[in-house]
């Protein structure tokens, strides 16, 4: 029995004369799933397709079960690919569609006993209406297509899965209900392997095994979400993750607001701190105790914390927790920070001054964002200016 149900090795990939996807390796044990997380136009679509064999493969290979299909056609691969937009039949029932999606595994022949009785497992599987199998997809709403269609591809029972934006164009209400079939799918004992493509940072965390972050057709990191989360390599993976994002600080403002700090800190070699950012995540800020002489300057305690003065901007309880937006007062020209608090019965009010703490092992240092990095790309967590007007991030991958 192969060790990986998926394996590739220096998969590159070209549409017309643009490289899409270069020099990617990514290997992947039975059941294993994988999120790849990354902006549109990063290649993510272009990686499925490349595995499923839709579109040919530059240089590398693609190793599925054991059997090399780099060079194999489409239809010969045991692979189901949701698109990121539905392909549901329209002039076909959501039963006469599960029913052509069951038969078309080229590894077994069902008997109409068989069919009936993948048709019901899935449905229970999926959480799908009874009544839905006699309707059109044009009768169903967004996310009960979504489910249907996530339906079509593991009726088949794929060795790998491959998802494309499966959240895309539905509300978050259906989102939650389509990851809570996911994670049940996923967890049971014989699991197909899954490569799910998103550009939601939460979405990844919430069912990953294990997070590719990508950027401009390559690996910026691999991992687990934890190893991810806390220990991010690049500015860009640090934002790529977390609601609402880090807190990215230029490293020699911060020194030299506290010298101490750049003592505590560890520090990669070779490297100026001008060419070095801070990430502080928003839940690691702790409010400890009101700024009563408002002219505090930061410090490194003897505890590990690196304790600043601070000013609230603005708050807005999200029921449980609270947002914050803190503007540093111990900097000129620092750039405001988003704050995380939970259910804290002491009230923050505007203007007022306050004591803020994090601790020094959950700091990390990390590579600056260049000057031409897109960060508007991978779909930031709101802001609190934000959550007035709702605005949403597009969905458009190439």
């Amino acid at each position: 029995m192969p060790t990986h149900s998926l394996e590739i090795a220096g998969l590159t990939l070209d549409r017309g004369s643009k490289r899409v996807v270069d020099s990617f390796d990514l290997s992947l044990a039975p059941g294993e799933y994988c999120v790849v997380l990354g902006p549109s136009g990063c290649g993510k679509s272009t990686l499925l397709h490349g595995i499923a064999g839709l579109i040919s493969v530059a240089r590398g290979s693609i190793t599925i079960d054991g059997t090399d299909v780099t060079h194999e056609a489409a239809r010969k691969r045991n692979v189901g690919l949701l698109f990121q937009h539905d392909t549901m039949y329209p002039h076909l029932t959501v039963q006469q569609t599960l029913q052509i999606a069951a038969q078309a595994n080229p590894t077994r022949n069902l008997s109409a006993t068989q069919l009936d009785q993948q048709i019901r497992v899935i449905s229970e599987t999926m959480n799908l209406d009874p009544g839905w199998l006699p309707r059109r997809p044009d009768t169903l709403s967004g996310g009960q297509r979504r489910r249907v269609a996530l339906a079509k591809t593991l009726i088949r029972n794929p060795s790998v899965c491959l998802l494309d934006e499966p959240m895309a164009a539905i509300d978050r209400l259906a989102s939650e209900r389509l990851m809570e079939r996911l994670a049940d799918v996923s967890n049971q004992a014989e699991s197909t392997t899954f490569v799910h493509v998103t550009h939601d940072g939460e979405e990844a965390m919430r069912l990953a095994d294990k997070i590719v972050v990508m950027s401009e057709g390559q690996i910026l990191q691999a991992g687990s979400p934890g190893e991810i989360y806390r220990s991010p390599n690049s500015s860009e993976v640090a934002l790529a993750l977390g609601s609402p994002s880090c807190n990215l600080l230029s490293l020699s403002e911060v020194i030299r607001a506290c010298p101490q700090i750049g003592e505590a800190l560890e520090m990669p070699e070779g490297q100026s701190t001008d060419e070095l950012a801070l990430v502080l995540r928003p839940e690691a800020i702790r409010l400890v105790d009101s700024d009563l002489n408002e002219k505090t300057a930061s410090t490194v305690s003897e505890t590990g914390h690196w304790q600043f003065p601070v000013a609230i901007l603005e708050h807005r309880d999200l029921g449980g927790r609270t947002l914050l937006r803190l503007q540093r007062t111990d900097a000129v020209n620092s750039p405001p920070l988003s704050a995380t608090v939970f259910q804290r019965s002491t009230p923050l009010t505007v203007g007022t001054q306050w004591i803020c703490q994090t601790s020094i092992s959950d700091l990390r240092v990390v590579k600056a964002l260049s000057k031409h990095a897109k960060t508007h790309a991978i779909c930031p967590s709101p802001s609190l200016s934000a959550l007035r007007t709702r605005t949403t991030c597009g969905r458009t991958e190439s």
